[in-house]
């Protein structure tokens, strides 16, 4: 009679435990295993994400009636993240993979929230990477940029091809140097085929930063298209800035004669000569020329032996129309012979690529 009766209570002590196993709530993520110890895919408490966050990360469905892409209900509006950082990094890069897709104000901010430097980076690149279709700038060149201003203005200059993306990015997430950098490299996009908006860009930036901006602008212009840079300085009413564009200008495609010149056997000599230019013009002028001495107007000669380049190139720069004297020795000029004269005048030296 006992053992009958013990086993009665076993029965239902196991019929019990039974019922609770499979009658408990379920309330683990169906994302990830439950969490063991030392388990890489533990997770972390849920991520709370903006509601515009969570909202463009429901998955998506086609509607066969209009054919149009329809919200699903989403559960939450939290996503759970792993601990392990190269599981984290990918699910940053295929959250923000599917953010570039949307709206990209919403997609900006939601970076910005990630405080967490790698991560955030991640997310960013992601975007930058997605809206550019990989056209990227070298490393180099976003090393140096990320040096001098910041992860988030290093990127920005990367969108510079698509001017309102860039500026809604530059008024997004920067301030300061780095969102004037961002202005700078969109202007300098624009400039050869909308010149008044990139010029407008100034705008955006403070009245301190305007000058550095022109400086900068018309100076890259001039390397580009110098008589479209000369043309749209010269529309300036105020005299001031009309001589400050200009400057900026001759800084770049300086008023000279146009020889390429390189030091050989310790006189300048002539390596090519631009086209269109007035070394070119004159005839007077070959490659493989060295030039002995110099004169200003009708100064007295200067000798070139053993001067250093810079200097000479210094002092074949000047005014347009002023004259310059040089004495000349052929390439293939006998031993002893003597240096010729000739006289070229000064012009605006033109780039065109």
């Amino acid at each position: 009679m006992k053992h009958i009766r013990f086993n009665f209570v076993f029965i239902c002590i196991a019929a019990a435990i039974v019922a609770i196993i499979f009658l408990r709530p379920r309330t683990q993520s169906a994302d990830f295993a439950p969490s063991q110890p030392g388990d890489s895919r533990a997770v972390t408490p849920a991520v709370a994400l903006p509601k515009e966050f969570a909202h463009n990360m429901m998955p998506t469905r086609i509607s066969p009636l209009t054919n149009d892409h329809a919200k699903v209900n989403a559960p939450s509006q939290t996503i759970v993240f792993t601990t392990n950082k190269l599981e984290r990094l990918t699910q940053i890069r295929e959250i923000f993979h599917r953010l570039a897709a949307g709206d990209k104000a919403t997609a900006m901010r939601a970076a910005k929230k990630i405080t967490n430097e790698v991560e955030r980076e991640t997310a960013l690149l992601t975007l930058v990477t997605e809206w550019t279709q990989g056209d990227l700038l070298p490393p180099r060149v976003r090393a140096r940029l990320l040096d001098q201003y910041g992860l988030e203005a290093s990127l920005g200059v990367e969108l510079a091809k698509d001017p309102e993306l860039a500026m809604l990015w530059a008024n997004e997430l920067t301030e300061g140097p780095g969102r004037a950098a961002i202005i700078q490299q969109t202007a300098r996009m624009m400039v050869g085929t909308d010149p008044a908006a990139a010029l407008a860009l100034n705008e955006q930036l403070p009245e301190g930063d305007r000058k550095q901006f022109f400086d900068s602008l018309f100076g890259d212009w001039a390397l580009k298209d110098t008589e479209a840079a000369l043309q749209w300085a010269d529309k300036f009413p105020d005299p001031t800035d009309r001589d400050a564009m200009l400057q900026a200008i001759r800084a770049s495609a300086p008023v000279g004669i146009g020889a390429q010149l390189q030091i050989k056997d310790g006189y300048p000599s002539v390596n090519g000569l631009m086209a269109g230019s007035p070394a070119q013009l004159g005839g007077q002028l070959q490659p493989g020329d060295r030039i002995i001495a110099l004169a200003q107007g009708d100064n007295a000669f200067m000798n070139m032996q053993n001067v250093a380049l810079a200097d000479v190139v210094q002092m074949i720069r000047g005014a347009p129309g002023t004259a310059l004297q040089l004495q000349i020795l052929a390439a293939d000029a006998p031993p002893n012979a003597p240096p010729r004269t000739i006289t070229i005048y000064r012009d605006q030296i033109k780039f065109r690529n």
